[in-house]
């Protein structure tokens, strides 16, 4: 199982963030369902469900998982040096260590910005102070392991292997340097920003290969949330660490999905459509293998760009995704051919590359200065409250949208208060003229937020609106919002389904997205 490395953060790289994207957290999602009503928090029923953890911590929880599995890599690592007779370097670190630490990542990221809350950003990125220490405490002893202070422990064989034609290219000599530093009674640690961008990762991603890591897709038993060769983490230890971590929306947020999941899967199975293992292995094999040799790898487009908090969810999805095709008709027969010329007429501007300028007032329910939802209270209450507001003053007759979408949008002038002319910026929610993907991403949406959601307000935009004609307001992934096209220029791009391959994929691809989330809905409206 290949598992995505996302290794470090900013605050551990010492950088102030540009607020991000928690996919791990819900906008809108269906409150008035009473099915939903069934999967509720730990607070409002006795227990929470296995299948209910375990969505929570894969999506809220993402980054434990990783943070949980490099740590067992590491025990790993240094047990096998020990039975191999060889230098551990392994070492418990001491609390006033984290402190000192700590103390200092803080002081780096103060000296940027004074302002800065370093602990609301490190909630933002999905810590607890608890494990956050913990992730700080993982890489002292990493760097123990194997980029010691003394750099007569390094273990450079092990090095050469790990980092293959860039130890001879480059480390070589920055470790013949440190030795000579060395024998001049000098110890001089690597470069931090190296250490962490690009050595440490490498030593990650290496670990990871040689490993069976497991995970629920994958078959393990009830009970069992994550499996590392032979050691076997319990969902319930799991789930209790990351619960802290999950907002209230972020409940609702995990509470759709294994809803959706969950009813899919029953109607797949009992239609006799289900993929069974070696299908649906076969199936992700062939996706894995379209991005081979491509410089975007699998995990990195399933989780940057589809959206998906962990790749354990997204196998969930694709399973029932790909199940489902059995209910559409086959390919090339007349009945899916009529489908396909659907598709090409209502999201055609789309496979053109046609571009939109729309103007947003966004109602936001996010934290302004973090990007994520509060851990207290339903935040999108108190943006429809707003909304309501700016929608009776758009209601009158003098109404005048630029002046309330000066005085109500939530969105910034700027990104990371940066002016540079090369890169889009929001301006309060004037929004440049821009592709339909691109539009998803000032609005936040992707894949996975249509599927927890069953809507998306860029497919609205982009597809439905008329030029000059307000809409909302709208329940999106960022809070509320109204919006008014103004102009829409059309692309050049043409669509050749019957003889270009990657148009045929285009159409094929959003086709059954289209039909299984409508379907998804129609189950969930049942």
């Amino acid at each position: 199982m290949i598992v995505p490395l996302i290794l470090t953060t900013a605050l551990l790289n010492f950088n102030v963030i540009l607020p991000q994207c928690e996919n791990c957290e819900s906008c809108g999602i269906a409150e008035e369902s009473p099915r939903l009503m069934l999967m509720q928090s730990s607070e409002e029923q006795d227990s929470v469900s296995e299948e209910a953890m375990q969505v929570y911590i894969y999506s809220a929880g993402s980054r434990y998982v990783m943070q949980r599995t490099l740590r067992e890599l590491l025990e790993i690592e240094a047990e096998r040096r020990k039975s191999a007779g060889e230098w551990v370097g392994y070492k418990e670190i001491t609390e006033e260590e984290i402190n000192t630490e700590l103390q200092k990542r803080r002081d780096m990221v103060l000296a940027q910005d004074p302002s800065f809350d370093f602990w609301a950003q490190v909630r933002a990125q999905g810590f607890t102070e608890n494990t956050f220490r913990d992730e700080l405490r993982r890489n002292m002893q990493a760097r123990e392991m194997f980029f010691p202070l003394d750099p007569e422990e390094w273990p450079v064989e092990q090095l050469k292997v790990i980092l293959s034609d860039s130890w001879d290219q480059f480390l070589s000599a920055d470790h013949q340097t440190l030795l000579e530093k060395k024998e001049a009674g000098e110890f001089q640690p690597l470069n931090d920003q190296v250490l962490m961008t690009f050595l440490m990762p490498t030593v990650w991603k290496y670990l990871i290969d040689q490993a069976q890591i497991s995970y629920p897709s994958d078959g393990l038993p009830e009970g069992i949330a994550l499996r590392i060769n032979n050691r076997d983490i319990k969902t319930e230890e799991m789930f209790n660490i990351i619960e802290p971590m999950i907002s209230p929306i972020g409940k609702k947020w995990a509470d759709s999905f294994a809803l959706n999941m969950k009813l899919a899967t029953e109607d797949l199975k009992s239609q006799g459509v289900w993929l069974t293992d070696e299908e649906y292995l076969a199936k992700l094999n062939v996706e894995r293998a379209d991005y081979e040799g491509t410089i975007i790898p699998h995990e990195m487009m399933i989780m940057q760009f589809l959206g998906f908090p962990s790749m354990e969810l997204y196998y969930q999805y694709f399973r029932a995704r790909h199940s489902y095709r059995k209910l559409l008709p086959e390919d090339e027969s007349e009945e899916y051919l009529k489908l396909v010329a659907e598709m090409i007429d209502t999201h055609g501007s789309f496979y053109n590359a046609d571009r939109v300028q729309v103007d947003v007032i966004l109602l936001g329910a996010r934290d302004k200065n973090t990007g994520s939802f509060p851990m207290s209270g339903d935040s999108y209450v108190e943006a429809e409250e707003r909304a309501l507001e700016v929608a009776e003053l758009l209601e009158a007759e003098d109404a005048n949208w630029d002046e309330i979408l000066l005085d109500y949008s939530d969105y910034p002038e700027t990104v990371n208060n940066n002016a540079n002319p090369q890169l889009p910026q929001p301006k309060r929610g004037r929004l440049p003229e821009q592709s339909r993907n691109d539009l998803r991403g000032f609005l936040m949406e992707n894949d996975y937020t249509d599927f927890v959601m069953l809507s998306n307000m860029a497919d609205k935009v982009y597809y439905e609106a008329e030029i000059g004609q307000v809409y909302g307001p709208y329940k999106n992934a960022l809070g509320y919002s109204f919006f008014k096209v103004n102009n829409r220029t059309k692309g050049s791009k043409g669509i050749d389904y019957d003889n270009n391959e990657r148009d045929r994929f285009v159409v094929n691809d959003d086709l059954l997205t289209t039909k299984f989330h409508a379907y998804v809905n129609e189950l969930r409206q049942k």
